[in-house]
């Protein structure tokens, strides 16, 4: 009898430790319903919208790559700022392989579905770090509750606006946002000595690879985890360094391409102080203390559970290195979101701060605030257990407990709401772009598939920052249209994309030297709007009209005036004048002595001399941008400059006759090489960043010896960091 009793209370026990682990779960998978349900319409096959109209397109060039059976980490993307080698000066790793298996399984919707996943499925992401980090199911689990709610006014950090349809398609972040979280975890663990520190590493390194201010913040939180524990100073220091460096070296592939070509990166000017410089702490705290980086636009409930986790965090940390590591990253992610206005200096000492777009670092706000707001719920709900529930005797305290569940429920529910009414519209909005790409969409991509098989040529529907933004298919500005159907876009600017980002922005649409200077060759017009220069009417669809102007091919002649110089920050400023003169209209362009070069090309014009028409002429062109390759054949009929109206780039390869040439840049900011009179076959060639497969076996060697480092350890009669760890303090 005592036996089946005991059996009894053993299985009555088990079942009792059971739902202890499972309803924490149930908190998480709550949120992942939500997510699944509220985001359904996502994934449904519409034009996409900001800047995810640029990932997918990158998406489908890299899955052209690999079809075609080239690795997709580098290569000439065309379509986008005079064109760019942007695999390898961006965080390109998403593009990558989403690329790869849409080209392995044949569909060209996995960005879609990787973006509603990736959204959906954050809480699973959040639970995981909670726990890593040491917290309790309780904390982890109510935090990935929590985390579909954030909602800031800004709308580019963990939070629905930055992603989804409506929102700026930050895809690239999403990546982050799923890595960030495991990258912290493991990465503490890994310095308390429990971890592994090849997992770590990895994760760490695709955190890099995937979203560089993610990566970076990664790296920056290691020091966070050092310093927590003063007593223990040297040995995480220790273990923290030898993290970091096996981190970088597997990421080198990314890395290394990144420095080695980063002189020839554009420096954003326009709207600095905003998106590099970010707004200072006086701001920043007066939206954190009013709920805007929480709770924008509503009630600030999140915000309030965000301040409890504060305040029970303050409360543990003398005793608690968890409560002292959630709270350094805090203020980590706080100081670097004030940015430059309130840290000036301080931040040269930061690797390549200059290029850091410091608002973006919202995301570590974001993320320790969703891991205070878990640990403030649960705080909040003992402390009311407690006074509450534990004073009531008998059957009445189940109703008491239920009545909290109840209370607290109705705490969060305007939130759910609301986020749930902003998805519904958002799903409203891509019904009606469903319809629009059916009908008029499906005249623009007529027009566009018609310009395709006139021959090559940028086609430009209106300027983003101008009245292109009024211009659309839906809610899709005809800029993001056409980069969706992969037209050679011109106007659709982005500061800092290419080195002709900026100079693009200085196009006149009423100057028709410029749209031979550009190579733009099409203009997709609205019915009702005439075109700025003379051009001939080529297709009329709809409420679209497709015009062909003069502006030749991609290749052209030109003769050479004394150089100029110019950098990565100032090249649209000193192409200003060049581009407002009459040197275009006269087919002379100064050469460049970029990053104040010393040999730049020679100017076949010396000073004062006149024009006498053109050099000479192309016969024939061939262009195959999307694979970096414009062939051509031109006369010359004195010394004169063959250029390519495309973006500088130190990997252009031009061969003259059989014969390689580096490249020499030519204005506004365009590869070119000075020739000799005569008859010429010329052949540019974009040739990508050599060896990434010494960069993949630098990287793979780098793991290897992070996973090895505690069996050599042990090997040369010293405990591993686990096993020291785990004696110390033994009599």
């Amino acid at each position: 009898m005592s036996e089946h009793t005991d059996g009894e209370g053993k299985e009555l026990l088990s079942k009792s430790r059971r739902r202890a682990r499972l309803l924490p779960l149930a908190l998480m998978g709550l949120a992942v319903v939500f997510n699944l349900w509220n985001l359904r319409a996502e994934p449904t096959p519409v034009r996409n919208l900001n800047d995810s109209s640029i990932h997918a397109s990158m998406v489908r060039w890299a899955s052209t790559r690999v079809e075609s059976g080239h690795l997709p980490l580098d290569g000439w993307y065309p379509n986008l700022s005079l064109g760019s080698s942007r695999f390898h000066r961006y965080h390109s790793l998403p593009h990558v392989l989403t690329g790869t298996l849409a080209a392995v399984l044949e569909t060209d919707r996995m960005f879609a579905w990787s973006l509603y996943l990736l959204v959906a499925l954050w809480p699973i992401a959040v639970f995981l770090s909670g726990r890593l980090l040491g917290w309790g199911r309780w904390e982890s689990s109510f935090a990935a509750m929590l985390s579909p709610l954030v909602a800031s006014e800004l709308r580019i950090g963990y939070e629905y606006g930055a992603y989804v349809w409506r929102g700026y398609g930050l895809w690239p972040q999403l990546w982050g946002m799923w890595l960030l979280p495991l990258a912290l975890g493991l990465s503490w663990r890994t310095v308390e000595g429990r971890g592994r520190a090849w997992l770590a590493g990895l994760v760490m390194a695709l955190a890099i690879g995937s979203h560089f201010i993610t990566g970076y913040l990664a790296v920056l939180s290691i020091g966070v985890f050092v310093l927590v524990k003063p007593a223990e100073l040297a040995r995480r220091a220790g273990r923290a360094t030898v993290l970091v460096a096996g981190a970088i070296l597997t990421a080198s592939w990314a890395l290394v391409p990144l420095v080695a070509d980063r002189a020839y990166s554009p420096i954003q000017r326009a709207g600095r102080e905003f998106v590099y410089d970010s707004y200072g702490a006086g701001r920043v705290l007066s939206w954190l203390v009013t709920g805007k980086l929480f709770d924008g636009g509503r009630f600030p409930v999140l915000t309030f559970l965000v301040a409890a986790g504060l305040i029970a965090c303050l409360l543990r940390a003398r005793s608690d290195g968890r409560a002292r590591a959630l709270l350094g990253l805090g203020l980590l992610g706080l100081l670097l979101f004030f940015g430059r206005p309130t840290l000036g200096p301080l931040l040269r000492l930061l690797p390549a701060s200059e290029d850091l777009l410091l608002r973006r670092f919202l995301i570590g706000v974001h993320l320790a605030g969703v891991l205070l707001a878990g640990v403030g719920g649960v705080a909040i709900a003992r402390v009311a257990h407690a006074a509450i529930v534990e004073k009531i005797r008998g059957g009445a305290r189940p109703i008491a407990r239920a009545l909290l569940v109840v209370v607290g429920i109705e705490a969060i529910a305007p939130a759910l709401m609301e986020r749930a009414r902003y998805l519904e519209e958002g799903a409203a909005a891509i019904r009606a772009q469903w319809v629009a790409d059916a009908t008029d969409g499906a005249d623009v991509a007529f027009l566009v598939a018609r310009a395709s098989a006139l021959g090559g040529g940028r086609v430009f529907a209106g300027p983003r920052f101008g009245w292109g933004e009024r211009y659309e298919v839906g809610g899709v500005p005809l800029y993001d249209y056409l980069l969706e159907l992969d037209a050679d876009t011109f106007g659709y600017y982005r500061p800092s994309w290419s080195l002709s980002s900026a100079v693009e922005m200085l196009f006149d649409e009423g100057n028709s030297d410029h749209y031979r200077l550009f190579g733009v060759r099409y203009l997709l017009l609205p019915l009702e709007r005439q075109p700025p220069i003379p051009a001939r009417v080529v297709e009329e669809r709809g409420d679209h009209v497709l015009w062909e102007v003069a502006a030749g091919g991609y290749l052209d002649l030109v003769e050479t005036t004394e150089p100029v110089t110019a950098g990565r920050a100032d090249l649209a400023q000193v192409m200003a004048p060049f581009l407002a003169s009459d040197l275009p209209s006269r087919g002379a362009a100064p050469t460049v002595a970029f990053g104040g070069e010393r040999t730049s090309a020679p100017a076949t014009l010396s000073a004062g001399s006149s024009f006498h028409g053109s050099p000479g002429r192309v016969i024939a062109e061939r262009a195959r941008l999307s694979e970096g390759v414009v062939e051509g054949r031109v006369v010359l009929d004195r010394p004169a400059a063959v250029v390519l109206k495309a973006s500088f780039d130190p990997r252009w390869e031009i061969a003259v006759d059989g014969v390689a040439y580096p490249p020499q840049m030519i204005a506004p900011s365009f590869v070119g090489r000075v020739l000799s009179p005569g008859p010429h076959t010329v052949e540019f060639r974009y040739l990508p960043f050599p060896r990434y497969d010494v960069l993949l076996l630098v990287g793979a060697l780098a793991l290897a010896a992070l996973a090895l480092a505690p069996t050599l350890a042990r090997r040369r009669g010293r405990p591993s960091p686990r096993r020291r760890d785990a004696t110390e303090g033994t009599p």
